[in-house]
């Protein structure tokens, strides 16, 4: 279902409960699907609307907003491990997918409800990328595999560390290439936002204007 229809504000209601999560019953990510119709600068800004209306969601909820910790564009055909990304102990990544040929899977772990089921040492032993055995994750693992190649794509998730007590609970996430193809390009939008009580506004501004104004793809 597409996503174009919708407004910014609706949409960030419709996933904050599921990615803002403060037990195991909720996923912790959604996708959304926004069709073909867009430019990568008018992608990038349903990017950032959405941001401030999470963090509007955020002050409501946690009486905190959500800050920048990064934002970037790359073309990335690399796999990666189970992990969360570097940043605040409570932060949420974005990742916009760009239109591209390049087959790819993004693989998410519910790693709090798998250390609920394992007596929760994995949470006393939580390290950000995940070193044990992967096939024990497989049981709270969700495989997003239907982007439409034609179209933009956004997942946000939890991207929380195990740091106790925890405001929202956060996943593990990966990315697997299905054939690499160094001919064509996968853009990746990626943001990261850290849930926090301080006024960074003047600071986000910056970063956000630097972010829909580049030409840059980093590699």
């Amino acid at each position: 279902m597409e996503n174009t229809d919708v407004s910014i504000e609706k949409l960030a209601q419709q996933c904050f409960h599921a990615v803002f999560k403060t037990d195991t019953d909720k996923p912790g990510f959604h996708h959304f699907y926004f069709g073909k119709n867009n430019t990568p600068l008018e992608f990038r800004t349903i990017m950032t609307t959405l941001k401030k209306e999470l963090s509007l969601l955020s002050e409501t909820h946690f009486s905190k907003k959500l800050s920048y910790h990064w934002l970037v564009r790359f073309d990335q055909q690399v796999n990666t491990p189970f992990h969360v990304d570097n940043a605040g102990d409570q932060s949420f990544l974005l990742l916009g997918y760009e239109p591209s040929e390049v087959e790819s899977e993004l693989h998410i772990a519910d790693y709090h409800a798998f250390a609920k089921a394992n007596d929760h040492e994995h949470i006393v032993n939580f390290t950000p990328v995940f070193k044990e055995d992967e096939s024990l994750l497989a049981p709270f693992t969700t495989k997003l595999k239907s982007f439409n190649k034609e179209a933009y794509h956004i997942v946000i998730m939890n991207n929380s560390n195990a740091t106790l007590p925890a405001a929202t609970l956060g996943v593990y996430h990966k990315a697997v290439i299905v054939k690499q193809d160094f001919s064509k390009s996968r853009v990746v939008n990626s943001m990261v936002l850290n849930m926090t009580s301080e006024d960074r506004s003047f600071k986000d501004r910056q970063m956000e204007e630097k972010y829909l104004n580049t030409t840059t793809i980093s590699t």
